[in-house]
């Protein structure tokens, strides 16, 4: 009689003794990658310049069972970041995966944008994502451990949205990064991977596509709907856990189909 090998799921995806460390984990994907993460058995450190919205994703997770913990802390600040590392290194499970997460937006055409603008989102999006990189791996690499990078980018990088010309560049910037961080560490055994969200309803973008423009823009979408941060469960926790160690260097789109608008 066959046996059914009842562990392979907690086996292939469970993160139990693990840490997770999410950016920007105050709301919107990073807080619902939070949860996704301590589901799966991860404690979950949870950074992002706000407290009091990363104080209340910890109690979303620990009220459904799960453990977190808050570090208020400035991803663009490196020294701030290691310092923060440190601790989490210090506190908690053995360091496993790091989602860099943390974004921001900015709309404007090319002809107006600002140098303000552009060295606002490409020091956040961009090189802030890659000196979280970088830190998580220099700890992996020191503690000789194992471990998983995701870096949260966007359909953006693959598209060319009007007004997000800059915005979409810098998340092409770090989908080339992935590449190469995922070839730079290959041998260390470190897995470096993107996920590239579709149009995502959240806090921030509801009232503009509620709005007539973005009702417009939604009716325009091959299923005429957006994603909730949910949808991209899957693919994180995918990327995130030992199931993707046949996996790195490669970018996961989660859209819907959107990349097909107009076509």
């Amino acid at each position: 009689m066959t046996h059914i090998d009842t562990t392979f799921l907690s086996r292939c995806f469970g993160l139990d003794g693990r840490t997770a460390v999410v950016t920007g984990a105050g709301s919107g994907l990073g807080r619902q990658a939070a949860k996704a993460l301590a589901a799966a058995g991860a404690e979950v450190a949870l950074l992002g310049r706000r407290k009091p919205p990363l104080k209340e994703t910890e109690e979303l997770i620990r009220h459904q069972g799960g453990r977190a913990r808050s570090f208020s802390v400035d991803v663009t600040d490196r020294d701030a970041l290691g310092q923060t590392l440190d601790a989490i290194q210090r506190d908690m499970p053995p360091l496993w995966v790091l989602v860099n997460n943390a974004g921001v937006g900015g709309r404007a055409p090319l002809l107006d944008v600002s140098a303000e603008q552009i060295d606002q989102i490409l020091g956040v999006n961009t090189k802030a994502a890659l000196l979280a990189a970088a830190a998580f791996a220099q700890r992996l690499l020191a503690g000789q451990l194992q471990g998983r990078i995701v870096n949260i980018c966007s359909l953006a990088a693959q598209t060319h949205p009007v007004g997000l010309a800059v915005y979409g560049a810098s998340k092409a910037a770090l989908e080339h990064l992935t590449r190469s961080m995922a070839r730079e560490w290959i041998s260390h055994g470190i897995n470096v991977n993107a996920i590239n969200p579709g149009y995502i309803e959240t806090d921030i973008n509801r009232a503009m596509f509620r709005s007539p423009a973005g009702q417009k823009a939604v009716e325009s979408l091959p299923r005429q709907r957006l994603g909730t941060p949910e949808a991209l469960d899957g693919a994180l926790l995918l990327l995130s856990s030992p199931a993707s160690a046949f996996i790195t260097g490669s970018t996961i789109t989660v859209d819907d189909g959107q990349r097909f608008s107009g076509s």
